[in-house]
């Protein structure tokens, strides 16, 4: 039992080195392949092949996804998917390989730690609930770490509002359409929110509505003053309203928003540095000062 143990630790510790080589030098070994394929153009005609990552494990990892999506019902994958979508992860991803990721990352850090315990000699017991514990970690972290990303993904957002909002009006002004607009943001804007315009302006291309195309993007970034300007777009849309002038209202309000906010924040400021003044600035002023009137003190009543 001991050097089967010993054996699984070994191959498990293998194969994260083997995945972590992998994600490090995987982009290298892509360039290089296709440096030496654009070198050999010229002699001969060279049919570009999936790699492994493509043809083995993507499609595996997808097949994993969606079983493990099986087990879940329709309207939690849903709830789930959206705010994977909120946090950003599924930029560059599918949801079924971000679900087979974190069951595989959990259960290989679960097996680990099953490993280590049996090769410390603990209790069966204490081994089944070190295992059900770590498994339970690491489903907290992802949670925490989508929380996070979240919040910074919707700062950021907030952030870039103004300047986009900005561009659009003076785009506008200047004769270009809504989606004209949106295309000059994607072009000169980049960062989250552009990010999110350029997934509405595809939507709008593929032949999805205008107003619904604004709805999905206030959906999905579920951001009260991106929601604040899609209503605005839309209801100006409807009611026939100048677009611009619409817009440098908007972006008046949130400028003015922002302002409070900071204003809000500098308040709270002195309130935020009493307790560290407290603990670790007055104490050392009392030293200073008082110091040598107690060493006098001292002396005097020796």
């Amino acid at each position: 039992m001991l050097y089967i143990a010993i054996i699984s630790f070994f191959m498990v510790v293998l194969l994260l080195v083997f995945s972590i080589l992998k994600i490090i030098f995987d982009s290298k070994m892509k360039v290089d392949k296709r440096l030496e394929y654009i070198e050999n153009i010229e002699n001969q005609y060279i049919e570009e092949e999936l790699t492994f990552g493509e043809r083995v494990i993507i499609p595996l990892f997808n097949a994993l996804g969606k079983r493990f999506l099986s087990f879940s019902p329709e309207y939690s994958t849903q709830k789930k998917r959206a705010v994977l979508e909120r946090a950003g992860f599924l930029k560059n991803i599918t949801y079924e390989r971000f679900v087979a990721k974190r069951m595989m990352t959990a259960i290989v850090v679960t097996l680990m730690i099953g490993l280590l315990s049996i090769l410390l000699h603990f209790n069966l017991g204490i081994i089944f609930f070190l295992m059900l514990w770590m498994f339970a970690f690491v489903q907290i972290i992802y949670r925490f770490a989508t929380k996070s990303a979240i919040t910074k993904r919707s700062n950021r957002m907030i952030k870039d509002l103004p300047y986009t909002l900005d561009l659009i009006t003076v785009s506008v002004e200047a004769g270009l359409s809504l989606d004209g607009a949106i295309a000059r943001i994607i072009l000169n804007i980049p960062g989250v929110l552009s990010d999110e315009f350029a997934k509405t302006l595809k939507e709008m291309r593929m032949g999805i509505d205008k107003k619904q195309a604004l709805r999905n993007m206030s959906d999905r970034c579920d951001v009260r003053d991106v929601s604040i300007l899609v209503n605005a777009l839309i209801q100006a849309d409807e009611l026939g309203v100048s677009l611009g002038r619409v817009l440098r209202i908007e972006g008046a309000q949130l400028r003015e928003k922002r302002r409070q906010a900071a204003k809000e924040k500098a308040m709270k400021a002195p309130v935020k540095m009493l307790f560290p003044m407290i603990i670790f600035i007055f104490p050392g002023i009392f030293v200073i000062i008082l110091g040598p009137a107690v060493i006098r003190m001292i002396e005097m009543f020796r």
